[in-house]
């Protein structure tokens, strides 16, 4: 792999991801600012998956398949899609791989490991610094150890781990961070950029209600009451209170720097399709000419011929009928 994780990347396959998901809401005959509300609700979606696997991942736990305490640890700080790919590698490493030769330099461990197949990968494992490299290369491709380089932690005694190998875009807690814009200004809405007072209580807030929301998930009756609660707060807030958060509707008159016409005059033009020509249609001179009346010689007599002539300046199809005489 000549970048690292390189093996999370693939040709096509994000990019049609993208583009059936947004094709659910978006198509080619929008006008701009209907576009934009549309493409609004499609982030929207997609933020709420995302809250609702984060709450997933943070408030269950995933069943562990093996006693080793590395599996255990995985499941502590990984995501639960992060951590099925790594249980895979864990339980490869206890049921189909085996150790063929150890040779130990100084501090350098290097382990030849089989699977089942007869195939064998080297590892080399610095027992100083826990770092290890396998041939295979899983690690700097998905960000993963491979089942190889669990052998030998497992070997070594390590129950955790090893802080390197942990990529923070894995763990429960990536999506736990600051957000600036493009000048590197902190967006709003962060609890950092309250008075300190605010800071606390916002902390603390967070707290209770997550508490409350772990205590109330196993019984219906408490959820309701917690729900009815914090429904009735949530109006009592907004009503007690000026509401500084703008509409939709400002902000996207703020965005376009114009207010909404009540009445709308000027529609989007219809979308022609221009793929193909339809029925191809025929010039004047290739029309099928009406037949005349022909008349052959028969016993050396002198017989006429009438020829239909089409003329192109007129789409009446005047005719003229010549007549030959003989030869």
């Amino acid at each position: 792999m000549e970048f690292s994780l390189g093996g999370i990347l693939r040709t096509t396959s994000r990019s049609e991801s993208e583009n059936a998901f947004f094709r659910h809401f978006t198509n080619r005959k929008l006008a701009l600012i209907e576009f934009w509300v549309r493409f609004e609700t499609t982030l929207e979606e997609q933020r709420q998956k995302e809250l609702q696997e984060d709450n997933s991942t943070l408030h269950t736990l995933p069943i562990l398949q093996t006693c080793w305490g590395i599996e255990a640890h995985a499941r502590e700080v990984y995501t639960h899609n992060i951590f099925v790919a790594f249980q895979r590698e864990v339980v490869a490493a206890r049921d189909h791989r085996h150790v063929k030769t150890i040779e130990q330099v100084g501090d350098i461990r290097t382990t030849s490991i089989a699977d089942l197949s007869g195939r064998i990968r080297v590892v080399c494992y610095n027992t100083n610094t826990k770092v290890a490299q396998c041939t295979c290369r899983m690690f700097e491709s998905l960000g993963i150890l491979c089942s190889h380089i669990i052998v030998v932690l497992k070997n070594d005694g390590c129950n955790e781990i090893p802080s390197q190998y942990v990529l923070h875009r894995w763990t429960k807690m990536a999506a736990r961070h600051l957000s600036y814009d493009a000048n590197g200004n902190e967006l709003e809405g962060s609890s950092t950029s309250l008075s300190p007072t605010m800071k606390k209580l916002y902390s603390e807030t967070c707290s209770q209600f997550s508490s409350a929301l772990h205590e109330a998930k196993h019984c219906e009756d408490k959820m309701k009451y917690f729900h009815k609660v914090i429904t009735d707060a949530l109006a009592h807030l907004r009503h007690t209170g000026p509401f500084d958060e703008q509409s939709k509707v400002q902000e996207f008159e703020s965005f376009i720097g114009t207010t909404f016409p009540s009445i709308i005059k000027i529609h989007p033009p219809d979308v022609a399709n221009t793929k193909g020509s339809g029925k191809r249609l025929k010039r004047v001179q290739r029309r099928p000419l009406a037949k005349g009346k022909r008349e052959q010689v028969v016993s050396g007599k002198v017989h006429h011929q009438y020829i239909v002539l089409v003329t192109k300046s007129d789409m009446t199809a005047q005719t003229h009928i010549l007549t030959l005489g003989s030869g």
